[in-house]
């Protein structure tokens, strides 16, 4: 097993919030919870530093007022307040981007595992219903959005405590001067619920869309030989342009929105602003408030300017973000069809005789594959399933470890329903070599002791793999490979035939020493 994959393995993954417990973001508490450290350092950091930044206008109206224009303090104790206000905010930026983009990181590397499990815990039911593409996409960039909302949160949290205490402030040094800066929040108000409105179901689309060019090129990727080898590279190459222009269109939907409500948000405090200094400027001239209170106000605007941008830059990065959360949250609330019960029991070592009982099971309700079928297989014994194609020989033999369940009739193991052990226990002592023979991107020998990776012990000896190997008789082509066991095969072992792969996988069944 891979180093990267053992961490993984290894690290808890955090459970998501049932669907009943609330909104997107309340389910992914969990996952920031997870790493509560750094969350309360990033955002305790912020609100501290954001809060130095809203007490330093303050500052400069001291100096202005008692110092330059009434003498009344020293200079030099208020410069040093200043820089260390300045150094105070530098270090506390640095932490918080820090701290704020590890908690990023962590989330998505623990969202990125979440899916990945749920998909390995799904049955084949539900593997058979969901598009490779949109999984693809799910797990790389809608966790990527999550991500860039993530990273924001700290600043606007400190923000948003700077934008108060600014606020507080303002409104004791002059009412007036406060109400104008106000008047811009009801536009500001009405473009921000314009901007939600339209940027999810846009942000959704557009997610949707990357996730079927993703489909598009697996599948083009996956059945390269068949494709060349009946000469379609322009057909797939036209159906690719074709999905990727669908994409083109929905993202430059979606950035026409964003360029039609997000400027908007940035003009609108530059207006309150020049309301400000007009007004103020005049106040000021007719001694009606401070020349310091003017400038500390000249500073509260120009400093609460920049929030309001980002608050615009959230807003659109959120609904992304949410659109994002919600396809994740989709695939994680995808529950298996086949599950095993409550008081599963763990199957005790068997000697192999398999029943079939009056099973009958189909695909679809109205179709089934298998309706009164019954087979009696006693241990050691061998039979071969006859049929034509479609008449339910696979499926027989996927039912045994209940990779499908039948919808009437039973499947035993020495006289033991299949429904009613653990799946590991059950699976344990079938061993399964399915009629599309897949190997991973990995040596010879890693692929053959796969099916013994995760078992009790973990430790498989080159002796059995290469007895698993001999029984399957791939001993000799193995041999003659050019690393031998070592050589790495190709993607989906695709640099071994047909038949070399078959034995491959046979080996990977035989070294687990199935009773079945």
């Amino acid at each position: 097993m891979r180093a990267s994959s053992q961490r993984a393995a290894d690290r808890p993954t955090p459970e998501p919030a049932p669907p009943e417990a609330g909104g997107w973001l309340r389910r992914l508490w969990p996952y920031l919870m997870a790493h509560k450290r750094n969350v309360f350092i990033a955002f305790g950091v912020s609100i501290a530093g954001q809060a130095v930044v809203a007490l330093t206008p303050l500052v400069e109206k001291t100096i202005v007022d008692d110092v330059i224009v009434g003498h009344r303090q020293p200079l030099a104790p208020w410069l040093i307040v200043l820089m260390a206000a300045g150094v105070f905010g530098f270090g506390a930026a640095f932490v918080r981007r820090y701290t704020g983009g590890r908690v990023s990181l962590d989330v998505q590397f623990d969202l990125r595992n979440a899916v990945y499990e749920r998909l390995q815990r799904l049955d084949f039911a539900s593997h058979d219903q969901m598009q490779t593409g949109q999984l693809v996409s799910r797990a790389n960039s809608d966790v990527g959005l999550l991500q860039g909302l993530l990273m924001f949160l700290p600043i606007m949290l400190g923000n948003l405590v700077m934008l108060l205490m600014s606020l507080g402030v303002m409104l004791y040094l002059s009412p007036q001067l406060t109400l104008v800066a106000l008047l811009m929040l009801p536009a500001l108000l009405y473009v921000t619920l314009k901007l939600r409105t339209t940027i999810f179901p846009a942000s959704w689309d557009a997610q949707q869309r990357a996730g079927e060019v993703a489909g598009v090129v697996d599948e083009a990727v996956t059945g390269v030989r068949v494709v060349k080898g009946f000469g379609q590279e322009d057909r797939e190459l036209s159906h690719l342009a074709d999905a990727g222009q669908d994409l083109f269109q929905s993202r430059l939907r979606l950035i026409k929105l964003q360029a039609r409500y997000t400027p908007l948000l940035q003009s609108i405090p530059v207006v309150g602003q020049v309301g400000v200094l007009a007004f103020g400027g005049w106040l000021a001239l007719n001694g009606q408030v401070s020349l310091g209170t003017f400038l500390a106000f000249s500073s509260y605007m120009v400093q609460l300017v920049a929030p309001v941008r980002m608050f615009a830059v959230l807003i659109a990065v959120g609904q992304q973000a949410r659109a994002g959360a919600e396809r994740i949250l989709d695939l994680l609330d995808a529950n298996s069809k086949i599950v095993e019960r409550p008081d599963a029991v763990a199957m005790p070592a068997v000697v192999g005789e398999v029943r079939f009982d009056d099973v009958r099971f189909g695909y679809t309700k109205s179709d089934p594959v298998l309706d009164g079928f019954s087979l009696t297989v006693a241990a050691g014994e061998t039979v071969a399933l006859v049929g034509a194609s479609g008449s339910g020989k696979s499926t027989v033999a996927l039912l045994l470890p209940r990779f499908y369940d039948a919808s009437q009739g039973a499947v035993t193991i020495d006289g033991i329903d299949v429904r009613d052990v653990t799946f590991e226990s059950l699976r344990r002592q079938v061993g399964v070599v399915f009629e599309e023979s897949f190997l991973f991107s990995d040596s010879v020998r890693s692929n053959i002791a796969y099916g013994r990776l995760g078992s009790s012990d973990g430790v498989v000896s080159d002796a059995e793999v290469e007895a698993a190997a001999r029984a399957a008789e791939a001993h000799e082509f193995i041999m003659a490979l050019p690393e031998g066991y070592d050589t790495v095969v190709g993607e989906r072992g695709l640099t071994l035939s047909g038949g070399q792969r078959q034995r491959v996988a046979l080996a990977r069944a035989i070294i687990t020493d199935p009773r079945v």
